[in-house]
């Protein structure tokens, strides 16, 4: 069994030009029933009159420990930073923001799920993906007109009757697939674990910052409620009032 010692836990904000190790509190959720993962990053007031932020300035979290960091978000500035909503804040938007961005309009001719996924993505600028291998049927005719890159692929979803997830992680696009998990990680009652609940139907756990968990990652947990190996439906990562990050996951 490989134990890692979670002590001091880091954070690193890149957004735009800047980069923030202190001074900052953060917000990260990613969730198999939502497209896209999103991201808060709010400054203490000294940093506002000195920050300038533009619509998709890039955006990168990293978390970790001992100097060794794991990138929990990657996407782009959603809006202008002016202070505006809340007090500081600056709302970041992964890399699906470039999906929502760009128009489809044409009809392929021949054509499958995947064909057409690929095109949608390469007029997007997007040239990391991973689809589902599974055979489709060939259509002689599917029309897009003037849709946006989500709009497109459920329109596939509804031409070939079918319904995949899809969404971003570590910069690659899955469709249907989802990310090699090469390390199973335990949280065991009274070692890692600072909570335990049951709501909504799933299990709400509470640790230290843990940012190699990924959703629709396998977690392994060790409780007197539960235990056993689950799959992670969601991931939110945040800062507490005491400034720490802790982050919940929701199996």
């Amino acid at each position: 069994m490989e134990i890692t010692e979670l002590y001091y836990p880091q954070i690193e904000a890149r957004v735009g030009s800047y980069c923030f190790d202190q001074g900052v509190e953060l917000e990260v959720f990613s969730s198999q029933d939502s497209y896209f993962d999103w991201a808060k990053v709010r400054f203490t007031e000294q940093y506002q009159p000195k920050i300038s932020l533009n619509k998709k300035d890039p955006a990168v979290i990293n978390l970790g420990y001992n100097n060794s960091f794991e990138e929990v978000f990657s996407g782009y500035v959603a809006q202008g930073y002016d202070g505006g909503g809340f007090a500081n804040e600056v709302n970041l938007k992964d890399d699906m923001l470039l999906l929502e961005e760009t128009t489809i309009n044409n009809t392929f001719l021949n054509t499958t799920p995947q064909e057409m996924i690929s095109y949608f993505l390469s007029q997007a600028g997007v040239t990391k993906m991973k689809l589902s291998s599974q055979g489709y049927p060939e259509r002689k005719q599917v029309p897009i007109r003037k849709m946006n890159v989500i709009q497109a692929i459920n329109a596939v979803h509804a031409a070939w009757g079918i319904k995949k997830k899809f969404f971003f992680s570590g910069g690659v696009f899955y469709w249907g697939e989802r990310p090699e998990q090469k390390k199973v990680y335990a949280f065991e009652y009274g070692v890692n674990i600072l909570g335990l609940t049951r709501t909504g139907g799933v299990w709400e756990l509470e640790t230290v910052s843990a940012p190699f968990v990924k959703h629709s990652h396998n977690i392994n947990v060790i409780h007197p409620q539960v235990s056993g190996e689950f799959e992670v439906k969601k991931v939110v990562s945040a800062t507490n009032d005491s400034g720490f990050i802790r982050t919940k996951i929701y199996f």
